[in-house]
């Protein structure tokens, strides 16, 4: 087979660079990884080496020449003698340049924040075939055969991407299958594993097929993720491949909470936690740790310490020599085995697994091991020695087993190659003629499609209730019919405690139990991270933050875990997850009194909604358990009422009659509390309740001011603010969060959109200044929106703006 080499990405500034020397002849045979040449960058000096063993069957390039990036310099073949069929090309284009989205008729325009009413989800397209059945008891050969496999498919891969066949990008794992396969052969079909931006061994080794992977990495329909999660976020829910994390240390807490979900419904599976040694430096280490050991959950975290975070050595980051001392500190096993070797990778796996089975909680296993590869593509590694990676290279997994099995009975090893070359020469075919994903799917999977709920119901027996308590009721109604509903937050569930920051679930824990009002450490990161991993498994978690703005300590597993996992997995997997946060200033400051909503309103994946009332709250936050995407329930606390809820000294009691029964508010419509002709206010939680005071006042003058409650702001109800909007052509959006960036902006821009032509005056917005929220009650009120500035500003439209 005749390859051709490419001038890589070395990560010069330039389109160009220097070929400095030749390392090696035509008619030298070299091995994978034997440098062939040096090049000069604007930077430093680079061995670039074989991707492939083979003979240098030609040169194109001379020392000292400049090459365009991407430029064939050499061939290599398997003899001299082969035909040489291959010619060099300065710029190839081998791949078909896919037809540009240009303007693409199918999609309508979306609206950007109302619900989108998710356009049905694409028909399947033609799956990858699995590797082979799981069995836990994988022999030798077997493992043999899939370290193999994994080798062969990334060298191929890499090989490919230097010729510029393969688009995006690339982190490999060449080094690491002792680990992946060892792991992932002491697990059951059942089992389930969260992987890294490195995770095709992982994948492999779990049972994914190659057609699924190649595809998705060619961005291809066929792909496991139809195009959308590419070489980063390969899943495969159906042999427990969960979507993998480009973001470090983030699958840690989701494991952790999937395992939690599994021990909660008393089933056989355990998760598993691939993360790499610069990982275990990050907040997400610590508190997913700490939180599986204190729930005992069923769940591996497996580190596989390759000794270099991105360029950086372990040396230069860690103090410790082993990262399982680290164990010790959450009171669990810490566990440290040659990531080279894959028979005991596998033994210590299996030892890890059963524990975990049998309820003894969570391991950290640490394998030492390395990545022959840069971390990703353009990266020559030159941070390490020729002699270092050469002693690494020495104890190569798939070389030591070879070792061991070569002579036994039935081991045929080049018969074992032949298979897995023909099966990744397959793969690679598949994917690179299979189709390109449709424009049209560009926006779909991104929600899930709503649930048939129940009607509002309010004849059927109804009883006087606050807002704490309607919410706490409609917790306990979910959490009596559905045992996928679970609790979890700090100190939501300790007897004689507060019953969360608010009194919300004062008694559901004597109810339902402390695993399903499960109090945790006061670990942002880890309550989030585990509602993911339990929705991502087939629970409905409802997460608490004592205060809306302790969320910011975790917003990664909020927006780019929660929000996006539907979407990268291409609908495989939901996140059904209610995370409740209390919102608002109370005199309490910065950090303890801020509107947070825009910062959600503008995360795709992610419902928003804003109750004003008891009965809302109950109903909206019932919807929302049920609902199949996550949804932040934002909660005012001046709204919580006295009344079995912890009395703010500026609080309102908006106590009102709230059916007893379970009921649904469906997510997005909004409320009308007060009809008129004149003037719309659009407002939400505390402001509805200003805006109808200040109607009252305005009314005095004659002036009749419509007040429509946005309770919802995804999916945002813009038909209804529209058609009241071209009812009184007058618009003032009154809001508690911050005037630059708040929701007020975005739905005044839509108002300038959908209803330009019928406003007497531009939009105008009542909001917090630019400023932190401060303490003192005296800055307080000026900085919360009043009912004298609504009236004001209701004057100032009411003459033109």
């Amino acid at each position: 087979m005749i390859s051709r080499v490419i001038m890589p990405d070395l990560g010069a500034t330039g389109e160009d660079v220097i070929l400095e020397e030749w390392l090696v002849q035509p008619g030298d045979t070299v091995k994978a990884g034997q440098p062939l040449f040096v090049v000069n960058t604007d930077k430093a000096s680079v061995e670039v080496e074989a991707f492939r063993q083979g003979v240098v069957r030609q040169l194109y390039v001379d020392q000292g020449d400049s090459v365009v990036l991407g430029a064939v310099v050499a061939l290599l073949a398997d003899s001299m003698d082969e035909p040489l069929t291959t010619e060099p090309a300065a710029d190839p284009q081998p791949i078909a340049d896919p037809q540009p989205i240009a303007d693409p008729q199918p999609i309508a325009d979306p609206q950007p924040i109302a619900d989108p009413q998710p356009i049905a989800e694409a028909q399947p397209v033609a799956r990858h075939q699995h590797l082979t059945p799981r069995r836990p008891t994988a022999s030798p050969r077997d493992m043999y055969r899939l370290m193999y496999l994994i080798r062969r498919f990334e060298d191929r891969l890499y090989e490919l991407f230097l010729e510029g066949l393969v688009p995006g990008t690339l982190h490999q794992c060449q080094g690491q299958e002792a680990v992946a396969v060892g792991v992932c052969t002491a697990l059951t079909d059942s089992d389930v594993i969260f992987s890294t931006h490195r995770p095709v061994g992982h994948a492999i080794a779990k049972g994914m097929g190659l057609e699924g992977i190649a595809a998705e990495l060619w961005g291809k329909a066929a792909g496991c993720a139809g195009g959308k999660g590419g070489q980063m976020h390969l899943t495969d829910v159906s042999v427990g491949v969960m979507p993998s994390n480009a973001i470090v240390g983030a699958n840690i807490p989701i494991a952790a909470g999937a395992a939690i979900g599994f021990a909660l419904r008393v089933e056989d599976r355990i998760a598993v936690s691939f993360f790499g040694d610069g990982s275990s430096n990050i907040g997400a280490f610590h508190e997913g740790l700490n939180l599986a050991a204190v729930k005992s959950a069923p769940v591996l975290f497996v580190c596989e310490n390759n000794q270099y975070a991105a360029s950086t050595h372990i040396s230069l980051t860690t103090r410790i020599d082993d990262i399982a001392d680290r164990a010790a500190a959450y009171g669990i096993p810490g566990v440290i085995v040659d990531g080279m070797d894959v028979l005991a990778v596998h033994e210590a796996a299996q030892e890890a697994v059963e524990r975990a089975r049998r309820g003894d909680g969570p391991t950290l296993l640490e394998c030492k091991t390395y990545r022959y590869m840069g971390h990703s593509r353009g990266d020559p590694g030159n941070y390490r020695s020729r002699q270092e990676v050469d002693e690494w290279r020495a104890r190569d997994p798939i070389l030591q087993l070879h070792n061991r099995l070569d002579g036994q009975a039935g081991f045929d090893a080049a018969a074992l190659e032949e298979v897995c070359n023909d099966e990744v020469e397959a793969a690679i075919r598949f994917a690179r003629e299979a189709p390109e994903p449709s424009p049209a799917e560009t926006c779909r999977a991104t929600f899930a499609e709503p649930r048939k709920g129940s009607a509002e119901e309010r004849d059927n027996g109804a009883s006087e209730m606050t807002m704490a308590q309607a919410l706490r009721d409609g917790m306990r109604l979910a959490m009596q019919e559905d045992p996928s509903v679970f609790l979890l937050g700090e100190d939501i569930g300790v007897s004689g405690g507060f019953g969360g920051g608010f009194t919300v679930t004062l008694g559901l824990s004597e109810e339902f139990g402390h695993n399903r009002v499960m109090d945790t450490p006061i670990s942002e990161t880890a309550i989030i991270g585990a509602a993911v991993g339990a929705a991502m498994t087939g629970m409905r978690p409802v997460a608490e933050m004592q205060y809306g703005d302790f969320v910011f300590c975790a917003m990664d597993q909020v927006v780019n875990q929660a929000a996006k996992m539907r979407y990268m997995s291409n609908g495989q997997v939901s996140v059904p997850m209610v995370l409740r946060l209390p919102v608002g200033a109370t005199r309490r400051g910065a950090q303890h009194g801020q509107s947070t909503e825009a910062y959600f309103m503008h995360t795709p994946g992610l419902k928003v909604v804003c109750p004003s009332t008891p009965y809302d709250a109950k109903g909206l936050l019932y919807a929302a358990i049920r609902d199949d995407n996550p949804v932040i329930f934002l909660e005012h606390k001046l709204l919580y009422g006295g009344k079995g809820g912890r009395q703010e000294k500026t609080s309102l009691d908006p106590t009102m009659p709230v059916p007893t029964e379970a009921y649904e508010i469906p997510l997005g419509p909004a409320a009308l509390r007060r009809e008129g002709t004149d003037i719309t206010i659009l407002a939400n939680m505390l402001m509805v309740y200003r805006a109808l005071a200040a109607a009252d006042k305005l009314a005095e003058e004659g002036i009749g001011v419509e007040v429509i409650d946005v309770r919802c702001l995804v999916p945002l109800d813009v038909d209804r603010l529209v058609a009241s909007v071209v009812k009184t052509s007058r618009v003032l959006i009154v809001e508690e969060d911050n005037y630059t960036g708040g929701w007020g902006a975005e739905v005044a821009a839509l108002m300038n959109e959908h209803a330009f032509y019928h406003l007497s005056a531009p939009a105008k917005r009542v909001a917090a200044p630019d400023t932190p929220a401060p303490t003192a009650p005296a800055l307080e009120s000026v900085y919360v929106p009043s009912v004298e500035r609504v009236v004001g500003a209701a004057r100032d439209l009411m003459q033109g703006g």
